[in-house]
């Protein structure tokens, strides 16, 4: 099992999924996708998945980043 690392995430970047997600759902997965293959630099061990799911789980629920 693969330990679920927590990333920093711009709090610009963090309201606007939140307010995308509330506004259209099928966009906001999308353009998740999209801002993590274009936008974000992996390190070590990382991958899309898991950015894609730590933003996805830090835009959905009210939790501090």
């Amino acid at each position: 099992m693969q330990n679920q690392t927590n990333f920093h995430w711009n709090s610009d970047t963090i309201e606007y999924f939140k307010e995308l997600y509330a506004i259209n759902e099928n966009d906001y997965y999308r353009k998740i996708e999209e801002f993590v293959k274009y936008e974000c630099d992996l390190e070590d061990g990382e991958t899309h998945q898991d950015l894609m799911v730590d933003l996805i789980n830090k835009t959905q629920i009210n939790e501090e980043y």
